[in-house]
């Protein structure tokens, strides 16, 4: 019987020193995320913008601004402050990993916005110079 026990023993140790399974390699990787965001001292900076936002926004709305030209202001604001919390989290750096998902819908959502508040026609070629830019941050943010 003490030979049974002992081989239960050795298993355990044999698991261990084998390769982790794909799935708790995702749990782990998802734990981490976990916790960082939690140490995350900004977490709430980018939803108190866009209250900010829409609390002016409506604001506006109620001195007489028609919800045509509003919706161009709130891809505006909106492509700023994602811009700025990209920014501020670049600041901080144990938050500086996957910035650049927060810079592209920024810069995107304000290249549009300003596209339409000035006529599209006359706009598309920033949106070439934007989609350069976008490049050239990619490059410059990529972790070595």
């Amino acid at each position: 019987m003490q030979d049974q026990g002992q081989s239960n023993n050795t298993q355990p140790e044999k698991q261990g020193s084998e390769p982790k399974d794909w799935r708790e390699q995702r749990r782990e990787m998802r734990q981490e995320m976990r916790e960082r965001r939690g140490r995350d001292p900004l977490r709430g900076l980018f939803w108190g913008l866009v209250l900010i936002l829409v609390g002016v926004l409506f604001f506006i709305n109620q001195q007489g601004t028609e919800w045509d030209v509003l919706w161009k202001y709130l891809l505006i604001g909106l492509g700023g402050i994602f811009i700025v919390d990209g920014l501020a989290h670049f600041a901080i750096p144990e938050h500086r990993d996957g910035q650049l998902g927060r810079f592209i819908p920024g810069v995107i959502l304000l290249f549009v916005g300003l596209a339409f508040l000035y006529n599209f026609s006359q706009w598309w070629p920033i949106i070439l110079i934007a989609v350069g830019v976008i490049i050239l941050l990619s490059f410059l943010f990529r972790r070595r």
